[in-house]
């Protein structure tokens, strides 16, 4: 199985980094070429694949910001779910999510900015997405999404008693609960681009009188993706710091494998909606590993988390 694991961490590195790369050419080409895009483009497209409205270039740069927003935020949650699976209180059974659930966001990320890569494309050389664009998209799309949680499903059925077995812990074991802060202007971009996707959605039925299936699943993308970053927590219990994310999981992490901890700036992808974080540096089975958090209460946190490793040390 470390071998299967290794293999599926290779391929999700270089996935990632093929891309990232897609899209941020999708973003650095449209700038660099900008004198020769028309001033008016393609902005949006029915579900026959047909432009239906055409709108100022300038509104490209919304389009700059859902890339960047979709980029960051699925490689939030696939860095979640990684760290998730390798923690120091994951069962040899409970890494199922590296070869489940991992994969299925490494290449739903993949189709995700492919698509909008090619709606970039066709936006700014006024062209049709094609008839074929919306069945390939959900296809593409929800595919891997249906396939690996129901892999996972089925995998996770025997873990049960391990999960009933921290569950009850944590239920009858009292932690300090310190919930994830949110810087404003990160705030502003995922409350503005969810509130932007359901007014276009809207918009779209009211003006069409039917369902637009794309821009709808869409919206539940966004919804999914942006909604469990406002409700992240972290809770210290005598043993460990549990992180958990709604939907995405839990990771946990004991108290005697951190090795250092600091506060920091750092922008990588972590389980942390602030740059005004701090890093946490452990040990999972003799490999060393790193989680970026950002609790309210940051100084009153940090010392409770520094008695805890004395205790333990």
């Amino acid at each position: 199985m470390k071998g299967k694991e290794e293999r599926i961490l290779h391929f999700g590195k270089i996935l990632t980094r093929i891309t990232n790369m897609i899209g941020m050419l999708s973003i650095i080409l449209p700038i660099i070429f900008w004198k020769w895009i028309p001033e008016q483009i393609s902005m949006h497209f029915g579900a026959d694949g047909v432009t239906d409205r055409m709108g100022d270039k300038s509104e490209l740069i919304l389009l700059f910001f859902v890339i960047l927003f979709l980029m960051g935020m699925m490689g939030i949650v696939t860095y979640y779910v990684k760290t998730n699976a390798m923690s120091q209180y994951a069962k040899a059974a409970e890494r199922t999510s590296l070869t489940t659930i991992y994969p299925m966001l490494v290449i739903m990320n993949f189709f995700l900015v492919c698509i909008f890569a090619y709606i970039m494309f066709c936006t700014v050389t006024v062209r049709n997405l094609g008839v074929l664009f919306l069945p390939i998209s959900l296809l593409g799309t929800f595919a891997p999404l249906v396939y690996y949680i129901g892999k996972d499903a089925k995998a996770r059925k025997k873990l049960e008693k391990d999960r009933g077995a921290y569950r009850e812990y944590e239920k009858i074991t009292e932690g300090e609960i310190y919930r994830a802060h949110v810087d404003w202007w990160l705030g502003l971009l995922l409350g503005g681009t969810l509130v932007s996707e359901v007014g276009i959605w809207i918009q779209n039925m009211l003006e069409k009188g039917k369902m637009d299936w794309f821009m709808f699943g869409v919206t539940i993308v966004c919804m999914v993706i942006v909604l469990p970053m406002f409700f992240i927590q972290y809770t210290l219990y005598p043993e460990y710091i549990l992180v958990s994310i709604p939907i995405y999981g839990k990771t946990r992490i004991p108290y005697k494998g951190i090795v250092n901890m600091k506060e920091t700036h750092n922008p990588l992808s972590s389980a942390a909606p602030s740059l005004d974080r701090i890093q946490i540096d452990y040990v999972v089975r003799g490999r060393h590993d790193m989680i970026l958090i950002s609790p309210t209460r940051k100084k009153q946190f940090i010392k409770k988390v520094e008695e805890k490793i004395r205790i333990w040390k």
